[in-house]
């Protein structure tokens, strides 16, 4: 049975920490990457790192919905990646190519959507979960949600490429917020 594991939100620490090399392609690593499927699948997420459900390994599940995702008046083609469910593994961008720029979210930051400076196309070299390697070439929305993940299993949140004033109206947001949810229990 798979099971659905709790998303961390910012400042959690995981999230600044830059996640360790997968060596072991065993049953347990199975069983995880099922996992965090599934939990990227409840949250209604189109990308999910390791670190956001506070494991420190390089591994990051993507599935990008052909159109019904939150994204969707950003994408204008059907392309070959929509609605297919990728696993990534020790993943490594080892070209990129242009500059554009997408209004991105996150699940460790509910609610926030702010546009990020972006390489255009990437190509990305990986293993899956029984450790063969393999690779793409990525555009659009799944250039943007690769770079994205892979900046969280490196430690970097997306708040850290933002300019200085978006960063810190974001994180005053986000510190509100938990204020706010934390009053709200204390209150129960």
């Amino acid at each position: 049975a798979m099971t659905v594991l709790e998303v961390v939100e910012w400042p959690a620490k995981v999230l600044e920490t830059k996640s360790e090399v997968v060596k072991e392609f065993d049953e347990d690593l199975k069983k995880f990457v099922a996992d965090m499927h599934e939990t990227m699948d409840e949250s209604g997420g189109i990308g999910l790192a390791a670190n956001q459900v506070n494991v420190a390994k390089r591994v990051l599940t993507i599935l990008i919905p052909w159109s019904e995702n939150s994204y969707a008046e950003q994408e204008e083609v059907k392309e070959s990646w929509h609605d297919k469910r990728y696993t990534f593994i020790n993943p490594v961008i080892t070209k990129k190519q242009g500059k554009f720029k997408w209004q991105e979210g996150c699940l460790s930051f509910p609610e926030v959507y702010e546009f990020v400076e972006r390489a255009e196309e990437v190509w990305v070299t990986a293993q899956d979960e029984n450790g063969k390697t393999f690779e793409v070439h990525a555009n659009g929305l799944f250039s943007v949600c690769l770079q994205h993940e892979i900046d969280h299993i490196d430690g970097i949140v997306f708040i850290n490429r933002m300019s200085r004033l978006k960063s810190s109206m974001v994180r005053k947001k986000v510190m509100k917020r938990n204020r706010l949810m934390n009053a709200e229990v204390d209150s129960e």
